[in-house]
């Protein structure tokens, strides 16, 4: 029940949209059709499109109508009491202008998509209702319950002045009729436009033949007028005459031609214009009117003013009255002779390294044949960087540069020679994929200074050069000569990019320490990040102890950092104050003074010790490697000698009366005894006093109540209740006597310093002695 129910209600719903249906609106096989849609301009007559009306079968009777209307303004004829129907009945024409030339014209094919028409031409008639409008009325079917089709063309229709858009034709069916009410597009005004282009842009010196397109978008785009079209060449050009003979352009005046490549060539006309040195306008006699035009001009320009003429696109102003879609236009390329270098990038490089590339060179012509044949370009690398790969050619646009060798043999310089000049356009040449050997520890921008005869000259930068490794101390502590034992600051070596530190057979990483200082141990090595692999069992100090040799096992595919940790240093007493620098060394860091990677690079071009062979030619090798004067990769400092080497020390000491506390450069100390002041003088314990001035603790010698110090050359010696004092064993008498207090020896602080050789101050106020060394 329920069911059925629901079947009655959709019933009743489909019945309720029929009657919705617009009246007289026949099933989809009814309706208008364009069967083109021109563009067209206005305020002119042009063609429109064709429409096909259609009827469903059966659906047109005897009697039905249909009124079609073209937009106000539009006209089927000048006057509309000249609008007539020709004998057939099915064309209309304007009879001022002649039945040749119809304005309107109406056809039932027999059939169409292999459909029987229901109509024939006999079956239908024309009535003129205004100048833009007209009927067609059904006076038979020939063959009913098919098809019917009426063919509508519109090969003459004013269009209204200042009409832009859709051209629609409006189809008005009475109700009851067979005809559909509807309207369709037949053409369009899209405010039409000429773009404007320039093909095969060359370059050039002196003049040049340039080509000019003008594309209308529609009918009547380049519009009549004598400044129809003006072109303006930049400062220092001028317009050229033009021999057009044998060219296929119609000769416009002495300096342009055209042809039509399409479009209407029948209305479109050119009159003679006028061309003034810089200054050229395009005067149109005749707009299209069957179809839009693509027309090409020819013409030529000339450089009039050099110190004017600016190297590098020539562009035209673009005005006129016609429409036009561009205010300038390219229409060629100005240089003298001449030949500019460039690099396309500066890729980042790596010091120590073989086999690194830099980026391509660009070689360009201004002008054809600026490159001439048997002439030389010569690229000449600084002297921190050795060619390792060179391009053996380049070509392009017939040009071409080939690779002839090194002149001086040291691997700095190369050189190409031009064995074939450009032809039609300038060549643009590209050395690729070229790649240096760098000197290790510089770094900066990798400039190649440009020369040779074909008048190419400059300096280009290349490259960026960075170290492999960044190397870092953690602290910079305080040594001191004589001394071992003495800790320093943990050295962190982290590379830049996974695989900076190479792995090839036996590659090691070795700590330098300068002459004099040494490790007092093995220190710890360890990877702390990526994935390095080093033989830690493998570490050891060499070389005196002065070197720390690391040997690798893998290189990392992730960035690492190596840390080498508990760092003693021994320092001899020949180390003069200062940071104590440790240089980073060894195969891993530095290949180019390496025998095995300059093997693995070169192949059997490379003799060791001697030479290699690049493309054919060679260039020499000093037995110690490419850059045998320099072997550190990194540095850093991770210690300060703070006591200076014998004959260098420097010290101020302060003594207070009473006080056990003394400085010394302004570090507090302590004695076991304080001074004192007896008969006029400060004595202070012999022990302090001593190494205060400078005096080392086994150079003071006690013996049968003597006391002697020994200072570099100087040898100075006091008796216990005398007042002599014996200097390399000359006596000088003292005013005072050296004594014992309290179990300590104690003696003149002044004496003891003047005899050293040191410079005493006494402040009676705040009770000090004050001694510089």
């Amino acid at each position: 029940m329920r069911k059925s129910r629901k079947l009655i209600a959709i019933l009743a719903v489909l019945a309720l949209l029929v009657t919705m249906l617009p009246v007289g609106t026949a099933f989809a096989a009814s309706g208008y059709t364009a069967l083109q849609v021109p563009n067209v301009s206005d305020d002119d007559w042009y063609k429109l499109g064709t429409v096909l009306v259609e009827v469903s079968a059966g659906a047109l009777g005897v009697g039905d109508s249909v009124t079609f209307r073209l937009p106000e303004d539009f006209k089927l004829a000048d006057d509309e009491d000249n609008l007539k129907v020709d004998k057939t009945g099915k064309i209309i024409y304007d009879g001022a202008v002649g039945a040749s030339k119809p304005s309107v014209t109406f056809d039932a094919p027999s059939t169409y998509a292999g459909d029987k028409n229901a109509l024939t031409n006999s079956d239908y008639s024309i009535d003129i209702l205004d100048n833009n409008e007209f009927k067609v009325s059904v006076s038979s079917v020939t063959y009913s319950g098919e098809k019917a089709f009426i063919m509508i063309a519109f090969p003459r229709v004013y269009v209204a002045d200042g009409f832009s858009g859709d051209i629609e034709l409006i189809a008005d069916a009475p109700s009851g009729s067979g005809f559909p009410t509807g309207k369709v597009v037949i053409a369009r005004v899209p405010g039409g436009k000429v773009e404007l282009s320039a093909i095969d842009v060359k370059s050039f010196s002196d003049e040049i033949a340039v080509k000019i397109r003008a594309k209308e978008t529609t009918t009547g785009s380049l519009e009549e007028d004598s400044k129809s079209l003006k072109f303006k060449l930049p400062s220092g050009f001028e317009w050229a005459k033009v021999d057009f003979t044998g060219t296929g352009y119609t000769k416009i005046n002495d300096w342009l031609g055209y042809k039509v490549i399409w479009g209407d060539s029948t209305n479109l006309k050119f009159g003679t214009g006028k061309v003034d040195k810089e200054t050229m306008e395009i005067e149109v006699t005749g707009e299209s009117k069957d179809s839009p035009a693509f027309v090409e001009f020819l013409a030529k320009i000339q450089v009039s003013d050099e110190s004017k003429a600016k190297v590098g696109d020539v562009a035209i102003s673009v005005s006129g009255e016609s429409d036009v879609d561009v205010s300038e236009l390219v229409i060629a390329k100005y240089g003298e002779h001449g030949t500019t270098v460039s690099a396309k990038d500066a890729p980042v490089v790596y010091a120590g390294k073989l086999e690194q590339k830099i980026g391509d060179i660009v070689i360009k012509e201004n002008v054809v044949g600026s490159l001439i044949k048997d002439r030389t370009i010569i690229l000449t690398l600084p002297s921190n960087a050795k060619w390792g790969k060179v391009d053996k050619d380049a070509s392009n646009n017939s040009a071409k540069i080939e690779f002839v060798g090194f002149p001086g043999s040291d691997g700095k310089t190369i050189k190409y020679k031009v064995t074939d000049p450009s032809s039609k356009n300038p060549a643009e040449l590209v050395l690729k994929d070229m790649e240096v050997c760098l000197e290790p520890g510089v770094t900066g921008d990798l400039e190649i200074e440009v020369s040779g005869t074909a008048g190419v000259s400059g300096k280009i930068t290349v490259a960026k050069i960075e170290l492999p490794v960044q190397v870092t101390a953690s602290a910079k502590p305080e040594v001191k000569i004589g001394a071992a034992g003495q800790p320093a600051g943990d050295i962190i070596i982290t590379e830049v990019k996974a695989g900076a530190i190479n792995d090839d057979k036996d590659d090691y990483i070795l700590l330098d320490l300068p002459d004099g200082v040494k490790f007092s141990g093995t220190p710890k090595v360890e990877v702390t990040e990526g994935d390095l692999d080093i033989d830690e069992a493998g570490v050891k100090l060499q070389n005196n102890d002065n070197e720390l040799y690391i040997p690798v096992k893998s290189s990392s595919t992730k960035a690492s950092t190596i840390k080498v940790s508990g760092i003693k240093y021994t320092v001899d007493r020949t180390v003069a104050e200062g940071d104590i620098k440790v240089k980073v060394k060894g195969t891993a860091l530095v290949d180019v003074n390496d025998d095995n990677s300059m093997n693995d690079y070169w192949g059997t071009n490379y003799t060791v010790d001697s030479k290699v062979e690049i493309e054919g030619y060679e260039y020499d090798i000093n037995k110690d490697g490419l850059f045998p004067q320099t072997s550190t990769a990194a540095s850093t400092f991770n210690a300060v000698v703070v006591t200076p080497a014998p004959g260098e020390q420097k010290a101020t000491v302060v003594f207070k009366v009473g006080d056990t506390k003394f400085t010394l450069n302004g570090v507090e100390q302590t004695m076991d005894v304080a001074p004192y002041v007896k008969n006029g003088r400060t004595y202070v314990p012999v022990r302090y006093s001593a190494q205060a001035v400078g005096v080392a603790a086994e150079n003071i010698l006690y013996s049968g109540g003597k006391v002697t110090l020994i200072k570099g050359d100087k040898v100075v010696q006091f008796t216990i209740g005398s007042n002599v004092m014996l200097i390399n064993g000359v006596a000088v008498t003292m005013d005072v006597k050296a004594e014992i207090t309290n179990g300590r020896t104690m003696l003149p602080f002044r004496y003891v310093a003047q005899a050293l050789g040191a410079q005493v101050n006494w402040d009676p106020t705040e009770q000090t002695v004050t001694m510089t060394l």
